[in-house]
């Protein structure tokens, strides 16, 4: 088994931490082969109200509202939400953002 980290921005810190409005870090071990969707999918279903936030509820995605980074990098350039975790990874729920 490895470690990783999720780190939660204020915004949505709220949902996995009652009465917490800072950002909150989570350090969870997982086993070999776990991916980025295994993980958030095992804190989702322990808590329904961050699972509602955090997936979309018709598709399972991810909500478009949030943006995932994974070691530095979007998740989408990282392999998506199907990257295997190594021990020491870092993970980032913020808000999402766009250009224009």
């Amino acid at each position: 088994m490895s470690s990783v980290c999720l780190e939660v921005m204020p915004w949505l810190s709220h949902y996995l931490a009652a009465g917490r409005s800072g950002r909150v870090i989570l350090e969870r071990e997982v086993d070999d082969g776990t991916t980025v969707k295994d993980l958030l999918e095992g804190i989702a279903s322990q808590n329904q109200a961050f699972k509602e936030v955090l997936f979309d509820v018709r598709t399972g995605k991810l909500a478009g509202h949030i943006s995932l980074i994974l070691n530095g990098r979007i998740i989408e350039l990282a392999g998506g939400l199907e990257a295997k975790l190594r021990p020491g990874d870092i993970i980032r729920l913020m808000p999402g953002f766009s250009g224009g």
